[in-house]
């Protein structure tokens, strides 16, 4: 075979291995592109879904909290808990007919309505969601110095010009008077700092605004991110609660001790008060029949095979009573979704 035949098989055999190359290399990106974009659309198919089905979650609290109660409470056992009202004549003489018996039996005071909570399954998605009560807290927008300081205390913060400087400079931001207290600081303070800025002079609209104030820190206003997974007092006895969990800036118009935290009751009672509280609510659920107003509610949307998830935090405020009860939001926010 001539050289120069031999010189062409081979060219045209590198050719064609260069051809099947490109081939095999735009196969690959092509398939790579179509498994991505599959990806894409069932995620962002699944994210609304979970969407919705946490939408559900809210609107399956509030339906609960739409319950007429005794009162509201928190266990260590159950969690958030409504208490059974005592039925009405009219509501007796209704069972009494649909049963064809009189009812003798009265609701007892510790009865409770008993709602599942998490994993309800609704399509193929699965609905949790959880109830916080805002009425538990303190109202950071009309709190005393003296609280302000058990508040500090407990998260970490001894006696001393530290402590007193974030109290006063918190009550000088939200007064109306531009004087600062002692230790405070007003506009001659935050237009030095940079960028300037004015004191708020107001209530708060949120907690993160603390953030603005004369000496707080993140560590201080959020506390110990493990707080939350501890299950007893010894669990949480050298972990900062952080001022988020001691405080609203909701306008509850009163407070709940059958919610509150032990952090918050010992920011707001004397200790034989404290241990009364804690000892009724171990021996029947609750200290006293105590109705809240603001709750906040955590759902979440998700699905038995997928790590989608899809959470929406809502503050609710339950004005009115019993049948003409309504629910208006005073906070809402979707969580970006996560696989």
């Amino acid at each position: 075979m001539p050289e120069s035949l031999k010189n062409e098989k081979g060219l045209a055999f590198i050719l064609v291995m260069w051809v099947l190359v490109l081939l095999i290399a735009l196969g690959t990106e092509f398939a790579f592109s179509m498994r991505t974009e599959v990806n894409t659309t069932r995620n962002f198919k699944e994210d609304r879904e979970a969407y919705y089905l946490a939408k559900g979650g809210i609107q399956l609290a509030m339906t609960e909290l739409l319950q007429k109660a005794r009162y509201h409470s928190i266990t260590q056992e159950k969690g958030f808990i409504i208490g059974q009202p005592p039925a009405t004549p009219e509501e007796e003489q209704d069972e009494g007919q649909a049963t064809g018996q009189d009812s003798e039996e009265e609701v007892p005071e510790d009865a409770v309505y008993e709602t599942a909570r998490e994993d309800i399954p609704l399509g193929a998605g699965l609905i949790t969601y959880s109830i916080e009560d805002e009425n538990g807290k303190l109202n950071l927008n009309r709190v005393s110095r003296e609280i302000l300081i058990k508040a500090l205390e407990l998260n970490g913060m001894e006696q001393g010009s530290e402590r007193d400087s974030i109290a006063d400079s918190i009550l000088d931001w939200v007064d109306a008077d531009d004087n600062h207290r002692l230790n405070g600081a007003e506009n001659d303070y935050y237009l030095s700092k940079f960028p300037p800025y004015h004191a708020k002079n107001g209530p708060l609209d949120s907690l993160d605004e603390l953030l603005k104030v004369k000496g707080m820190t993140p560590e201080l206003l959020y506390g110990d991110p493990e707080y939350d997974e501890g299950e007893n007092a010894e669990d949480k006895e050298e972990l900062k609660p952080g001022l988020v969990r001691l405080f609203t800036v909701y306008n509850t118009p009163f407070f709940n001790p059958n919610t509150a935290s032990l952090e918050v009751l010992k920011a707001s009672f004397p200790e034989d008060k404290v241990q009364d509280i804690l000892n009724a609510k171990q021996e029947k659920g609750y200290y006293g029949f105590t109705l809240s107003s603001h709750f906040r509610i955590t759902a979440t949307g998700s699905f038995e095979n997928s790590s989608t998830r899809h959470s929406i935090v809502a503050v609710i405020e339950k004005v009115g009573t019993n049948e003409k009860a309504k629910m208006l939001i005073r906070y809402w926010k979707d969580n970006e979704f996560t696989q």
